[in-house]
C-alpha cells in the first residue's frame, strides 16, 4: 500500500492485512456469529452507513461484505479501521482477537515492507528501529517522571507525524521543541532549586540545563544548531516575533528527524 492511494486489486501488504484479520476472527469464531458482530459494528461507527440491510444474520455473508469494504478503502484508511478495530468497544472484536493482531502486526508490517508500524494502537511512521525505539523510549521518560507537559507535547508530536494521509509536520515540530522545553526546565531546576530560584522557560535551547545534564561543550553547541532550525520551522515566535521559515513548507523527513531527535535529547536530559 501507498501512503494515501487507492488500490482496489489488493497489494500484497493489504492482501496480509486482511489475512490476519480473518485468519484471528475467524479462528475464535465459534459461535458463528462473529463477522455479523464485526460488520454491523463497523458500518455503525467507522464507515457510518445504515445497517438495515446488512446481512447480520448471515455470518458469511458478513464476511463478504466487510471485505469488500475493506478492498474499497484508501489505502491510508485501512490503517484507521485497524485502529478503530483495535481500541473503539464497537468493534465488535473480542479481547483475545486484539490481543492476537497486536501480536502479530509488526511482524507483517515489517515482512511487507511497511513505513509504519503499531505502538500504542496507534500506527506511526518508522524509518528504522533506532528512531522509533528512541521515540517510545523518550515517551516512557517522560511517563516515568511523571511530567505531565512534557508528556502531552511528545504525545502530540508523534500524532502530528502518524496524521494521514498526510502528517503535520510542523505541528509536530512544534510539539517536540515544546516538549525539550518542558524536560530542559526540569533538568535546569536541579541545578537551581540548590539557590531558591526558579528555573527559566527558554524554548528553542537547552544551554541554562547544560551543566545539570552535563552536556558537554561541543556536544552543546551541535544541539542548540539543531534546536534553532526546529525552533525556526515550528512556527513558534522567536524573541517575540514570528520566524518566517515558519512560513516555509516542511519536509516530512526533517520533521521526523527532528523529532527523534527532539526524542533523543529528552532521554538524554533525564539520565
Amino acid at each position: 500500500m501507498s501512503d494515501g492511494g487507492h488500490d482496489k486489486s489488493g497489494t500484497p501488504l493489504r492482501n496480509s492485512l486482511w489475512n490476519l484479520l480473518f485468519r484471528v476472527v475467524s479462528t475464535t469464531d465459534f459461535a458463528r456469529i462473529a463477522w455479523t458482530t464485526v460488520l454491523g459494528g463497523a458500518c455503525l461507527s467507522f464507515f457510518k452507513e445504515p445497517i438495515d440491510e446488512l446481512p447480520l444474520s448471515d455470518n458469511d455473508a458478513s464476511r463478504l461484505a466487510l471485505k469488500d469494504r475493506f478492498f474499497d478503502l484508501p489505502d491510508h484508511r485501512v490503517y484507521d479501521l485497524f485502529e478503530f478495530f483495535l481500541v473503539d468497544d464497537h468493534a465488535g472484536l473480542k479481547e483475545m482477537d486484539r490481543k492476537l493482531i497486536r501480536r502479530g502486526l509488526n511482524d507483517l508490517l515489517e515482512r511487507e515492507g511497511s513505513t509504519v508500524r503499531l505502538f500504542h494502537d496507534r500506527f506511526r511512521p518508522y524509518q528504522d528501529f533506532l528512531g522509533f525505539d528512541e521515540v517510545a523510549q523518550a515517551e516512557a521518560t517522560v511517563r516515568l517522571f511523571d511530567m505531565a507537559a512534557a508528556q502531552r507535547h511528545m504525545e502530540t508530536a508523534v500524532a502530528y507525524l502518524s496524521r494521514r494521509p498526510e502528517p503535520e509536520s510542523r505541528g509536530a515540530i512544534r510539539e517536540a521543541v515544546l516538549a525539550v522545553t518542558a524536560v530542559a526546565r526540569e533538568a535546569a531546576a536541579r541545578e537551581i532549586r540548590k539557590g531558591g530560584e526558579e528555573a527559566p522557560l527558554v524554548v528553542g535551547s537547552v544551554a541554562h540545563a547544560a551543566a545539570a545534564a552535563g552536556i558537554p561543550a561541543d556536544l552543546l553547541c551541535g544541539i542548540e544548531g539543531v534546536l534553532r532550525r526546529a525552533h525556526a520551522l515550528s512556527g513558534l515566535p522567536i524573541d517575540g516575533a514570528e520566524s518566517p521559515v515558519g512560513e516555509e513548507r516542511v519536509d516530512s523527513r526533517e520533521a521526523h528527524f527532528l523529532v527523534v531527535f527532539a526524542s533523543s535529547l529528552i532521554v538524554y536530559l533525564k539520565r
